[in-house]
């Protein structure tokens, strides 16, 4: 999909800046009507330095590119020339640029112009995937949460130019750790499927290397399926993805251990980690391990898989756990938030007690990609408050920290300081645009396709939202006013399920307090 957007300025000899208000997969059109024949300077690039003008230096992987041009005297029209994306690693396959933009695109929203009298015309030819600006909303009575939304859920939209989830514009390719968290929320705020078909026919041919992206795969289907009902599609995928499980890495009593080729990873970059002492065998790649077999029990009906994560929840309490908390390895006692975190998410712990008081403890000592799970398990385990805290603080750790930086798209990591090759478009920063409908709303399908949805929200300390959720059956509207009073709209075909009450569809006031 293709969007052109045009803004027309007088040229300044000294320099016109032109901002386009948000960052954008695109290319560029220049159209200048000039005094005298000169050479112009031009920039485009994404970073502001602090005193307003265009970062022509700003490090890592965030954007910027020159270029320079003899100009006559009166109209010339022209494309800005943009070099063919080359990633950091000869051995990724980067995703191809589609055909429809007509060129090389690259992540900008400021373009500076020098060394001309007259006017300009600047025509952005932004490309995006089939994405429905109307098809989500969520708003509420906290201004810093309704930033947030909003930042995720256009980074959802910037994110999908290339056709398929990738990871940021260092590497162009996708990564299932990534796309786990981009598929959550894309669909929770666009019903369009094809981008997530071909991200996962992608991982058939082209797998990662870490233990735990690997094991995510399963996830990826099962959501797919619940949120699209695309049976045809998880059928074919049904023939390759046991080996998702990484047979080839299981050792005696169930445990997966990483190899040479496939690898834990746990957290990325390493300085996330929140201190994780590796070690033979680690917890947290074996609650991936536990959440992908359940995965594919729903996914096959076969009971075997749900009884050997049952098996094997059991023999990590048993190996791994000690006074309530879980090892990060079987060589230490440090308990990381990763792995407090991850024995929630994967319901090992039978007491959740002290991992939740460790959880409020660490605050987001972890990377914007762990934060999923963080966020999930604070509201799943009554820590509400402390999940709507983690996305409207302001601290180096957060969202309106990305904000206040400048950017318009998630970023790769919280901070430039933090990881200084970083990319400012990386869509596995932007948990909240799953999390707000998924978690703190508490509208997800519980069978394929939306046919059926349970209503569970989880505010916190938020009285009053709206939600819109797109489901392929229409949309799912909740509402929740002076927090005693919940209003739910269910579309025709599907039934919801709320506190034990099954409603059919149509429109719904019900308590709430």
């Amino acid at each position: 999909m293709l969007h052109v957007t045009e803004i027309a300025r007088p040229l300044d000899p000294a320099g016109t800046l032109v901002d386009f208000g948000l960052d954008a997969y695109a290319n560029l059109e220049v159209e200048v009507e000039l005094k005298r024949e000169v050479d112009l300077r031009l920039a485009i690039g994404e970073v502001l330095n602090p005193d307003g003008t265009l970062n022509e230096a700003p490090g890592g992987w965030r954007i910027i590119r020159t270029m320079a041009r003899r100009c006559p005297a009166g109209p010339s029209r022209f494309a800005f020339e943009l070099a063919p994306h080359r990633g950091p690693n000869e051995n990724t396959f980067t995703v191809p640029v589609p055909v429809e933009a007509g060129g090389e695109i690259i992540p900008f929203r400021y373009v500076r112009i020098a060394g001309g009298e007259g006017t300009v015309k600047l025509r952005r030819r932004e490309v995006f995937d089939d994405f429905d600006d109307a098809a989500a909303h969520f708003s509420c009575g906290d201004p810093r949460l309704n930033r947030v939304w909003e930042f995720c859920r256009y980074t959802m939209k910037a994110t999908s130019a290339l056709g398929v989830f990738v990871d940021g514009e260092r590497e162009r390719c996708p990564y299932e750790g990534d796309a786990y968290i981009n598929q959550l929320g894309w669909f929770c705020c666009t019903p369009s499927a094809a981008i997530a078909r071909r991200t996962i026919d992608w991982f058939e041919i082209l797998p990662t290397w870490p233990v735990e992206w690997r094991l995510l795969t399963p996830l990826l289907v099962r959501d797919y399926w619940l949120y699209t009902g695309d049976e045809a599609a998880v059928r074919a995928w049904l023939r390759w993805l046991p080996a998702r499980l990484l047979p080839e890495l299981e050792q005696p009593y169930g445990f997966l251990r990483g190899n040479d080729r496939v690898r834990e990873i746990v957290d990325w970059p390493e300085v996330f980690r929140d201190g994780y002492a590796f070690g033979p065998f680690n917890f947290v790649p074996n609650a991936y391990f536990v959440k992908a077999l359940e995965a594919m029990a729903e996914l096959t009906g076969n009971m075997t898989y749900a009884a050997k994560a049952n098996a094997l929840r059991a023999r990590l309490r048993n190996r791994f756990f000690a006074e309530g908390l879980p090892a990060d390895s079987t060589e230490t006692r440090h308990t990381s938030l990763h792995s407090a975190v991850f024995a929630l998410w994967a319901e090992i712990a039978e007491d959740p007690a002290p991992l939740c008081g460790l959880i409020r403890g660490k605050g987001m000592a972890c990377s914007v990609f762990a934060a999923q799970f963080l966020l999930d398990v604070c509201f799943r385990y009554g820590m509400a408050d402390h999940g709507v805290a983690l996305m409207t603080d302001n601290g180096l750790h957060s969202w309106l920290h990305m904000l206040d930086c400048g950017a318009t798209i998630a970023m790769e990591a919280w901070d430039d300081s933090l990881k200084p090759n970083q990319d400012w478009n990386h869509a596995w920063g932007a948990a909240p645009a799953n999390i707000i409908p998924r978690r703190l709303c508490g509208v997800r399908p519980t069978a394929p396709g939306f046919r059926r949805f349970t209503v569970d929200p989880q505010p916190g300390p938020i009285a009053d939202f709206e939600l819109r959720q797109p489901t392929p059956l229409g949309p799912v509207e909740v509402t929740l006013e002076g927090g005693r009073q919940v209003k739910i709209a269910v579309p025709e075909g599907a039934e919801a399920l709320y506190r034990g009450r099954v409603l059919a569809p149509g429109r719904h006031t019900l308590a709430f307090a």
